[in-house]
């Protein structure tokens, strides 16, 4: 905003709002409205918003947020206005339910301001002032069948920041005396002692800043008389929700219950470390969308058994993503046993190479899988990059909510549109559907898309990864590969498909490779092999297997220019063929000059009793007569289908047609070219009769 349009802003504010606390509403607006936001709006319009905006504030009781949807006919936008006591995460969160939603933001300001509030909740100089934010979005025009919608994602979403951040200190306090607790526990071996410093190590690590905690829980396995684990769900420690957690209904691993200890899944983990990390089954309203992180600290009775676990849900930070994997407890202790595990000689190349692959490993990943699961898809990974690929990594989550799958491919096969073939055949092979992808790039030979495949516990298919592997392999590779084949496939020198390789890799316009297969292709590189400029054209007539009788396909390859459809449609027609759809594209060769190849589909209304194979070379032979000039361009043609007859019997009778027409024995041309045309066997034995009369060569007694 200028310096004149900030004072004429200042000034309109000025008229219409006069309370000294507006002053730093009004300076914190003007510094959120970026340059290119709501330009149609003049500074007398802007201050009407805020001054309405900046009233609407004017009364508010207790800390439940002020929230409304006010639609402005003036304008044709929308405007989301929230206010409440100031805290972390709103405007992140805000507006990411907005996106979520799939909502146009204009303009948003976010001014914080400091004021107190009398008992009845209207502004007061004279009580103590608090800080409080002020949201106010303009969008769009939301439309009645989202408001509500909108509404109530935006509550939800206040809830969960509320909840989150009245419950942080709580949580904090949670983690210290879990943390006094791994730090007491008796352990026996210098092994498990070091586990437990790594787990204390980990645990202080979330502290700082490094996870945003939103909810915690603590659970109890019950136990049966004789101490073993009752079949029973893991029992929840009342009044132990916080934040996000509060509500007992809502659930961290699994959708509808919470996941059962004595359940297949579980009883396997009871052997897991005592610091678990995975992904929970609560999706976060708070800071950024997506499923929370969970982190699960066992907790041990006095026969040093499993007893129960402090469940804490969030999100790993920015910072937690981007630290080194040797400075992240846990991961760090993971890497050193991969390289110890892993045969490769300190300091050598191989071993540099293993680092840098968990050091660009998915974090969430390795903070999940065992580590011999990443010891070997690490090595395989490293095998890749002397011989790029395409190879899927899996990993099955333990609650069985999801497959994590690693895809890795050559990184110049990469696009798009092989990360949608590959989602779709990972979501059909195991009977679910894609709920997330994160696609990855880095100046290794190698390109990464880590799929989340998701599906419900218990119900999903077990998939043939080496299957899908080929099938996303055959989809990876390219028209240039398929083209290289086919012209590797013929039995030519392998000198001669250097050459033909180097002068037609790159030949083919992407028109053409999106219409085409490498195998007409290489059709159409057997004419463009014998075509010459003084050829003028030449024809290729061809059919598909799913045309229709009285449909066939012709090519016209012509050397320098496009041919023009003017002279093209009446050869055609004249024939009785009509052009349904024609495409043209440029091949030009390295070295060598351009070719246009014009494609057309034709259409013969009259030829339902003609055999294609039978009248091909004489339509191509005609067509190129008449191109060039040596037979003239009328309905006689016709007859090259019908007999089916060459062009030079067809200029037979054509000038046999003449002599009879100046004889006045014949009516017009028109009607001769028609009935010769309808009755083919008249004509084909007018034909004969010829031959039999004329022909030198035939000898007749």
């Amino acid at each position: 905003m200028t310096k004149p349009t900030k004072a004429g802003l200042k000034a309109a504010f000025s008229a219409l709002v006069s309370e000294p606390a507006a002053e730093a509403f009004l300076d914190q607006a003007i510094r959120d409205l970026g340059p290119d936001d709501l330009p149609d709006f003049s500074p007398q319009d802007l201050a009407g918003l805020l001054a309405d905006f900046w009233a609407y504030g004017a009364v508010r009781k207790g800390r439940t947020p002020s929230l409304r949807l006010v639609s402005d006919p003036a304008s044709g936008l929308d405007r989301l206005e929230i206010i409440q006591p100031d805290a972390p995460f709103l405007v992140d969160s805000v507006m990411g339910e907005i996106a979520e939603q799939g909502l146009s933001v204009r303009a948003m300001f976010h001014p914080i301001v400091e004021v107190g509030r009398d008992k009845a909740g209207a502004r007061s100089g004279d009580a103590i002032a608090q800080r409080e934010s002020m949201i106010l979005v303009v969008m769009d025009k939301v439309g009645t069948d989202r408001e509500a919608a909108l509404i109530r994602g935006v509550k939800a979403v206040l809830a969960d920041v509320r909840a989150a951040v009245e419950d942080f200190p709580k949580m904090l306090a949670l983690m210290g005396r879990t943390v006094a607790e791994v730090q007491g526990r008796t352990v026996s071996g210098k092994a498990e002692s070091l586990i437990r410093e790594e787990d204390v190590d980990f645990l202080n690590w979330l502290r700082d800043e490094h996870f945003v905690y939103l909810g915690a829980r603590v659970y109890e396995y019950p136990r049966k008389a004789d101490g073993d684990y009752a079949p029973e769900e893991p029992l929840v420690q009342p009044e132990s929700g916080l934040g996000v957690l509060r509500s007992p209904e809502r659930t961290v691993l699994r959708r509808t219950s919470e996941p059962a200890v004595l359940s297949t899944q579980i009883r396997k983990r009871m052997a897991d470390p005592s610091v678990m990390v995975a992904k929970s089954n609560v999706r976060s309203l708070v800071h950024r969308l997506g499923y929370m992180d969970y982190v699960g600290i066992k907790r041990y009775g006095a026969d040093g058994k499993p007893s129960g676990e402090v469940r804490f849900v969030g999100l790993f930070t920015a910072e937690a993503y981007d630290k080194p994997a040797n400075e992240v407890p846990l991961i760090r202790a993971k890497l050193a046993t991969i390289l110890a595990r892993s045969g490769a000689l300190p300091g050598s190349h191989n071993e540099k190479r293993l680092k840098n692959i968990i050091e660009n490993y998915p974090r969430d990943e390795i903070f999940q899988a065992p580590v011999t699961d990443l010891l070997s898809t690490s090595q395989a990974i490293l095998h890749l990059y002397d011989r790029p690929r395409v190879r899927l990594f899996e990993r099955l989550d333990p609650y069985d909510r999801f497959a994590s799958v690693l895809l890795y491919g050559p990184r110049e096969r990469y696009d798009s549109g092989l990360r949608a073939k590959a989602g779709a055949l990972l979501a059909e092979a195991y009977g679910g559907r894609i709920s997330a992808y994160y696609p990855s790039f880095s100046d290794a030979p190698l390109a990464r898309v880590h799929f989340i495949v998701g599906f419900n516990p218990g119900d999903h298919k077990k998939p043939d990864l080496k299957k899908i592997e080929d099938q996303i392999a055959a989809a990876a590779r390219t028209w240039e590969d398929l083209f290289s084949d086919a012209v590797r496939g013929q039995t030519r020198p392998m000198a001669q498909v250097a050459d033909l390789l180097g002068r037609y890799g790159g030949a083919f316009p992407a028109g053409y490779k999106d219409k085409y297969d490498a195998g007409e292709a290489l059709s159409d590189l057997q004419v463009l092999e014998t075509l010459s400029v003084s050829d003028g054209v030449h024809i290729r007539a061809y059919r598909r297997p799913d045309d229709a009788r009285t449909q066939f396909r012709f090519k016209l390859y012509r050397p320098g220019a496009p041919a023009p459809l003017a002279d093209v449609l009446p050869i055609l027609e004249n024939m009785g063929l009509k052009a349904m759809v024609e495409t043209g594209f440029p091949v030009t060769a390295a070295g060598g000059g351009t070719v246009w190849i014009h494609d057309f589909d034709l259409l013969d209304e009259q030829g339902e009793h003609l055999v294609f194979e039978q009248v091909k070379q004489a339509f191509e032979d005609a067509f190129t007569a008449v191109w060039q000039g040596r037979t003239e361009n009328d309905g006689f043609n016709r007859l090259v289908l019908e007999l089916p007859a060459s062009w030079r019997e067809a200029a037979l009778i054509r000038a046999l047609s003449r002599h009879r027409q100046q004889s006045g024995l014949d009516p017009s041309q028109r009607v001769q070219e028609a009935a010769l045309a309808a009755h083919p066997t008249v004509t084909s034995r007018i034909l004969q009769l010829f031959r039999a009369r004329f022909d030198p060569a035939l000898k007749i007694d």
